[in-house]
């Protein structure tokens, strides 16, 4: 799933926000209703990633994601404010994340 085009998309994962990033992959999923996966909750307004624990082991929250479009530049920003479950053979971890607002132009 995660190298179907279709599925998941290109991101750079950068561990507690620092400048350094590391290539991934991910997938994105929505719920489609009030979603509770180990003590935590998750409504409508959640948006969710995927992650393989194969390209980010430990993902921890305020970690940031730079989700890149198809001509490789970044096309949106989101930090990792939950983390959530680990499926069952501990290959993909889920986490919950907010969309960071873009750099404002400094003005003169």
């Amino acid at each position: 799933m995660f190298n179907d085009p279709n599925m998941a998309e290109d991101a750079i994962w950068r561990a507690g926000g620092s400048s350094e990033g590391l290539p991934v992959r991910v997938r994105y999923r929505s719920p489609e209703a009030i979603v509770g996966l180990q003590g935590n909750q998750f409504d409508l307004s959640a948006t969710l990633i995927e992650i393989r624990t194969s390209e980010v082991a430990e993902p921890a929250k305020g970690d940031v994601v730079d989700i890149l479009g198809e001509d490789g530049a970044v096309r949106e920003t989101v930090q990792v404010i939950g983390l959530s479950r680990i499926d069952a053979r501990k290959l993909v971890r889920t986490c919950e994340v907010t969309a960071l607002a873009p750099d404002e132009p400094d003005e003169p």
